[in-house]
């Protein structure tokens, strides 16, 4: 019979080695992409195949108001370029796998299904496809990530005033926790854009408690992420909705996303112009310990993740004293981490903005210096930010010497952000 010590140590090293979950890592993904099933320009098996060769782990095709599910055929004589694109198409993938009907200006090709393209480019540990859909409504932009069924807008909804914005937004949302709760699967809804067409104000956003994730960025270069001399950026809302939820709402935090929003996927890099919106520009960094859309959705509800357009780190540590940032540093490129923060009795006060008449302007209010502060600012490529108790939330922005390529905006830079 074993010495009682030793059986005790077997019985340990069992439990380590055969109950140890597997270790986290970073996986890139987009969760915000377009396709011949609705304004993209490229068929999705084409998109895929994209992700997949320039090294993303995980990809959600949110065509508008739609799946791809069922049968669907595209004609290339209706739609501009079309035809190019088709023989693009045709010429890069072999014969037998794509179904193809009538005849010159008549030619229809199957689009691929959600299931085809999950079974063609799925890859255990390397390539995931993740079901989306972006419920459309003509002001409000709701994207579902690993839903089952669709979530399309309620077009009773009139929301071209801030009450029927908010009611499209609750809408959105609602129908994601009603799927989520009937169907037991993890699923989470982020908005979309918020400056495009000026569409949502963070007051409009605050009034939504079930929202948890937007976009700070978004690489569409008509959504105004940075806002202009009226309207607040999409970071600076930020701010304001986190200091009002954490601080006075008793509300969770908001998570921020970047994302590609790519429609177009025939362009030179060379030729980018303002209207083009692009593959590569913004992705999300989840931290997870398998590939699959249960361990995806689960580490970004509990903001395991950052988002980027450039800069990659290496890790981001958080104990109850501190947040910590390593960067995963580029030869030749400077970094500067900042801290930034809102402390629990801000100036909570705001006022609105007018208009050169005195008309209050349906925009994000003003709000004091207060919200969003930098509380700590370094150059390099590691840093800590010591908690002093007082604060409600603090996040990381990272920025890089490099500009970003191709640019959305004249001088913008490469950046990270992480989760509050």
């Amino acid at each position: 019979m074993p010495h009682k010590p030793f059986a005790l140590l077997c019985a340990l090293l069992s439990s380590v080695l055969f109950s140890a979950e597997p270790a986290a890592r970073w996986y890139k993904g987009n969760l915000h992409t377009h396709t011949f099933w609705s304004d993209g320009d490229d068929f999705p098996d084409s998109v895929a195949r994209w992700y997949k060769d320039n090294g993303y782990h995980f990809l959600a095709l949110s065509d508008h108001n739609v799946m791809q599910q069922g049968e669907k055929w595209f004609v290339p004589a209706k739609r501009r370029g079309g035809k190019e694109i088709a023989e693009k198409y045709l010429a890069a993938f072999p014969a037998d796998r794509v179904k193809v009907r009538g005849e010159g200006d008549a030619r229809e090709i199957r689009l691929k299904t959600f299931d085809e393209l999950q079974g063609e480019f799925g890859e255990a540990g390397r390539f995931l496809m993740i079901p989306s859909i972006e419920c459309t409504d003509p002001r409000v932009h709701v994207n579902v990530t690993n839903l089952r069924d669709p979530i399309l807008p309620d077009k009773s909804i009139d929301s071209s005033a801030s009450q029927g914005i908010v009611a499209a937004m609750r809408h959105a949302f609602g129908a994601v926790r009603a799927q989520r709760a009937a169907t037991g699967r993890p699923m989470f809804a982020h908005l979309n854009h918020p400056n495009f067409k000026w569409a949502v104000t963070a007051e409009e956003i605050l009034q939504v408690e079930q929202e948890r994730f937007f976009e700070v960025y978004n690489g569409h270069p008509t959504v105004f992420n940075e806002g202009d001399a009226v309207h607040a950026s999409t970071e600076r809302m930020w701010d304001i909705i986190l200091a009002e939820r954490l601080g006075r709402l008793g509300q969770p935090a908001m998570y921020g996303l970047a994302t590609d929003d790519s429609h177009n996927y025939h362009i030179q890099p060379d030729r980018v112009n303002r209207k083009s919106s692009v593959t590569g520009r913004g992705w999300v960094m989840v931290r997870a310990a398998e590939l699959t859309p249960d361990a995806l959705v689960t580490a970004i509800e509990k903001g395991d993740f950052y988002c980027s357009t450039g800069v990659l780190l290496k890790d981001v540590v958080r104990t109850a004293d501190s947040l910590t940032i390593e960067v995963d540093p580029e030869p030749g490129l400077q970094y500067t981490v900042e801290f930034i923060g809102t402390r629990k009795g801000y100036d909570h006060r705001s006022e609105p903005v007018k208009d050169a008449k005195g008309e209050v302007l349906r925009v994000t209010r003003r709000y004091s210096e207060d919200v969003g502060r930098v509380l700590q600012s370094s150059k390099g490529v590691r840093a800590t930010y010591q908690f002093k108790g007082d604060e409600l939330y603090v996040r990381a922005r990272i920025t890089s010497s490099r500009h970003k390529s191709p640019i959305v905006i004249a001088g913008e830079m490469e950046r990270a952000w992480t989760q509050p």
